[in-house]
């Protein structure tokens, strides 16, 4: 390992990505449920968009480390030590809100010892909130918003003419904090994700946990469906890959990797119903079936009978489903546009086929009360999920749910702006005159 051997670290590298763990810092109750939110959400899964930045830097001969602070329990002063040896020309941390405030911190840190490096930050949370991320965290030099596979070499070109960084189309500075920025259209010109320079033992699988390599591949980018709780989309137009692409990726993974199992992790998958039955169709062609399973989250709405055989030919496994409510009145008002009663067909399809179904409700939604949440509750014994989770409505920046919060809409009132809360685990981020979850 490279805490133990100086002379495994790379020296004058140009640019270290670093995945931040979380900030375990309040009473316990708070650090549990922390803990369970980076066992769940972040360490299941090697990034894919880190793995996109590192195809993109070893493409263009750009000197490129990743340290996943998360999966190999790195320290702050061992992340010191690697900066001290390798001299990175820019550290750039990738940042969900809730781990945006240690990122911050490390950022203050690395500015006091290295005055000389650059310190970014991109990634969900600096993505919706450039300009207050920029305030707030003064270590920070800039901030890249939205794709950064579009601006990562313009960003090292312009360093190299000693040209300002806010001329760039998605990068903000304190000269420029709305980013602007562009949306990638052809997918299919992006590499594969480097997954060679990455510990792919560390992770242990998205959906369940699995004993197998799973690697994570994104087929699209965007969604349609406009859930109020929801900033992945961000205003993203949604794209498709082509299905040539896909197939040449899972099969890439496959002979170099060792890969046996796949993670579609796009915001919706098979949204485009004739796109996916092309590229299920293919996968059981090629005989990708018979060396690899699959899995994926989509929504009830854009489900079929005939659609779930399909996908079980041609090795789906298992199937997660975001429920979220068994009110049909508080899905339409959250932007869901499901119904219970598509749920339940939904579930059944999936199920009669040989799929294995999980699921998830959100609690506190815009008109959630006491006996809503039962009903929710009902519902998911009713559907004899594989494995359901409830977790706690929180109003993410970049979703239309913070935005009811902040104007009072719906009798909904934002209690705190402490990132370290927003886990989906902690109470007390946000409540309604029809409940307090707290």
């Amino acid at each position: 390992m490279w805490r133990s051997n100086n002379g495994l670290i790379p020296k004058n590298l140009d640019l270290l990505l670093v995945q931040p763990s979380l900030d375990f810092t309040k009473d316990l109750n708070a650090l549990m449920a922390r803990k369970v939110e980076e066992d769940i959400i972040i360490s299941n899964c090697p990034p894919p968009g880190i793995g996109y930045l590192l195809s993109i830097t070893r493409q263009n001969n750009i000197k490129a480390k990743f340290i996943d602070m998360v999966t190999s329990k790195v320290h702050a002063e061992e992340l010191y030590h690697y900066i001290n040896i390798s001299k990175p020309t820019i550290v750039g941390f990738g940042a969900l809100t809730i781990q945006i405030k240690h990122a911050g911190t490390l950022a203050q840190e690395i500015k006091k010892r290295f005055p000389d490096t650059l310190v970014c930050a991109g990634g969900m949370h600096p993505t919706a909130m450039p300009k207050e991320t920029l305030e707030e965290f003064p270590a920070l030099d800039f901030v890249v918003s939205g794709e950064g596979e579009l601006v990562l070499l313009k960003i090292f070109e312009h360093l190299d003419k000693k040209l300002p960084l806010s001329t760039i189309p998605g990068v903000a500075t304190r000269d420029k904090p709305e980013p602007g920025g562009q949306q990638i259209k052809d997918l299919d010109n992006l590499p594969f994700p480097a997954w060679g320079e990455m510990d792919l033992n560390l992770f242990h699988g998205i959906f369940p946990h699995r004993t197998k390599l799973e690697l994570p591949m994104w087929t699209s980018r965007g969604c349609p469906f406009p859930c109020t709780f929801c900033a992945r989309p961000l205003g993203r137009d949604r794209v498709n890959r082509s299905v040539e692409s896909v197939i040449s990726e899972i099969e890439r993974n496959i002979e170099e990797f060792g890969c046996e199992s796949i993670a579609f992790i796009d915001e919706t998958f098979i949204v485009n119903k004739k796109w996916s039955s092309e590229l299920f169709r293919t996968m059981i062609k090629r005989g990708l079936n018979k060396k690899i399973n699959w899995s994926c989250e989509t929504h009830v709405n854009i489900t079929s009978p005939e659609l779930f055989e399909l996908m079980k030919e041609s090795g789906c496994y298992y199937v997660f489903f975001g429920l979220e409510n068994a009110d049909d009145s508080i899905l339409r008002d959250s932007g869901k546009m499901s119904k219970t009663a598509t749920v339940k067909n939904a579930v059944k399809w999936a199920k009669d086929a040989g799929v294995v179904v999980a699921g998830s409700f959100i609690i506190g939604l815009p008109g959630e009360t006491d006996e809503t949440v039962m009903h929710s509750i009902k519902l998911a014994q009713e559907l004899g999920l594989y494995s359901v989770t409830f977790p706690i409505a929180v109003p993410f920046p970049g979703t239309y749910l913070r935005q009811q919060a902040l104007n009072g809409e719906h009798g909904l009132r934002l209690l705190t702006d402490d990132w370290n809360d927003y886990d989906k685990q902690h109470p007390g981020v946000m409540e309604s005159d029809t409940m307090s979850i707290g």
